[in-house]
């Protein structure tokens, strides 16, 4: 049996393990598509991990342990998570003003940083209290 990865790599990396079931005379015509657009070929290892992130593995793409959160350090996150939740509706409001209202009725770039740092701000506790409790 040949090893179709290695035959048509480009079109492995574009659509992953599908690929061996895609007929070959087709294969065969999207790899030299792919080819002819000098589009570089992929590491499978990228899919792979970006696919890991994607299915609630940890931010490394490593498998998640188990984690116990203190009282407080849950509290904390609780907190954390709410005043995040209030700073993103604020800047979807201040996105909708400045799309849909007038000069004057739009939320002015200090004010648009100041929540950005915010919520910056409060994703950082939020991580403080999950590495507290992974410890």
């Amino acid at each position: 049996m040949t090893n179709r990865t290695a035959i048509h790599p480009r079109l492995h990396a574009l659509i992953g393990d599908i690929a061996r079931d895609v007929p070959e005379d087709l294969a065969r015509e999207i790899e030299c598509a792919l080819d002819e657009r000098n589009l570089p070929v992929q590491s499978p290892a990228f899919f792979a991990c970006l696919n890991a992130i994607s299915h609630v593995d940890g931010e490394d793409g490593q498998p998640c342990s188990s984690l116990t959160l203190g009282v407080s350090d849950h509290a904390s996150l609780r907190r954390s998570m709410s005043g995040l939740t209030a700073v993103l509706d604020l800047l979807q409001a201040a996105e909708r003003a400045r799309n849909e209202g007038g000069p004057g009725e739009q939320v002015g770039a200090f004010h648009t940083d100041g929540l950005i740092v915010a919520a910056r701000q409060l994703v950082r506790e939020a991580q403080h209290c999950l590495a507290e409790g992974d410890a």
